[in-house]
């Protein structure tokens, strides 16, 4: 063999690589998709952790916006593929004409539960929910954002207890590191938040659950929603476009949901959400581990289209949006 034979072997075997690398990158598509701060979006980052998204041809991208609203509106303006948020938010927003698609769960369990600081006195704690609601008349009472998931359901606890939004004073504090400072500091008397808002309270002491609807407290307007709480959406193009993307994302997601269902692996599921969410300390690592476990039985991506159903009926008995919505329009679960 010559030289040049040896030249033209190589740079036909370096060609033919370059070809093969180009048709895997070309294989590989990103998913933006929505995080919050804390525990977030879990099933999706295990998904990621543990090359779930990459076997499946995907780059699962989190971006991290700390509201539901937000995160619609992100969605509908293209710069994230998925968002995460309660089901109030998306059924409001296409009960107003977004074209949304659900394709499944990114939390089955209701992700917001109310809190009480340690200065608020809550004489009827021991008694439940709804007498405990009593106990916040005429106090400041944390969401993340004004029309957020977190102020709806806040709302309907005041409802079930007799109460109303006019009881109370509602503030926006954002996520848990911002809504933290703001009950340590007295700022607000309770909060309405997600995780690891609860293993903030447990681990500092500054604040402690005082209705918790992912273990059946609080109206049935919130707990029926357990099944459908944070749903995962697209927009109705993408979904038209994108089937066979979304149908790898769903293998992906139940790849996940299987890990993080098995009690053997919590330890792992546990460093994945440290490892892109850490709270530097022994409370910030007690709060991290208090609130995963609260919550993982619900990273599922499954999900109850009845306790969806139930989410607009509610909606629409509550005069929140303005007609009957038959949520079987934006259900395309992979």
């Amino acid at each position: 063999m010559t030289i040049s034979t040896f030249g033209f072997l190589r740079t036909t075997l370096g060609a033919v690589a370059l070809t093969l690398s180009a048709s895997a990158m070309a294989q590989t598509e990103t998913l933006r998709i929505q995080d919050y701060p804390g525990l977030g979006n879990v099933i999706v980052r295990i998904a990621a952790a543990n090359g779930y998204c990459e076997k499946h041809g995907l780059k699962c991208e989190l971006k991290t916006i700390p509201s539901g609203p937000l995160g619609v509106q992100t969605l509908m303006a293209g710069d994230i593929d998925i968002a995460f948020g309660p089901a109030e938010v998306v059924i409001q927003a296409a009960n107003k004409g977004a074209d949304l698609k659900i394709i499944g769960n990114a939390a089955r369990d209701n992700i917001f539960f109310l809190m009480a600081g340690v200065h608020t006195e809550t004489p009827n704690a021991a008694k439940g929910y709804p007498a405990v609601m009593a106990d916040l008349k005429g106090k400041k009472i944390g969401v993340t954002a004004r029309g957020s998931g977190a102020e709806f359901q806040l709302l309907d606890m005041l409802k079930g207890a007799g109460l109303s939004g006019n009881d109370v004073t509602i503030v926006p504090v954002g996520a848990p590191n911002t809504a933290l400072p703001a009950i340590a500091n007295k700022q607000i008397d309770a909060v309405m938040l997600f995780a690891p808002m609860d293993g903030f309270c447990a681990a500092m002491k500054v604040c402690r659950v005082i209705v918790d609807p992912r273990k059946g407290e609080g109206p049935d307007a919130i707990t029926n929603l357990n099944g459908a709480s944070g749903p995962m959406t697209v927009r109705g193009d993408f979904a038209q476009k994108k089937g066979s993307t979304l149908d790898a994302f769903a293998k992906a997601m139940r790849e996940a949901e299987t890990f993080a269902q098995n009690p053997a692996n919590f330890a792992a599921v546990l460093k994945v959400v440290n490892d892109t969410f850490k709270i530097d300390g022994p409370a910030g690592a007690a709060a991290i581990e208090a609130s995963l476990r609260n919550s993982i039985s619900g990273v599922r991506f499954s999900l109850d289209t009845k306790a969806l159903q139930h989410a607009a009926d509610y909606l629409h008995n509550t005069k929140q949006i303005d007609k009957n919505f038959d949520t079987s329009k934006v259900l395309q679960l992979r």
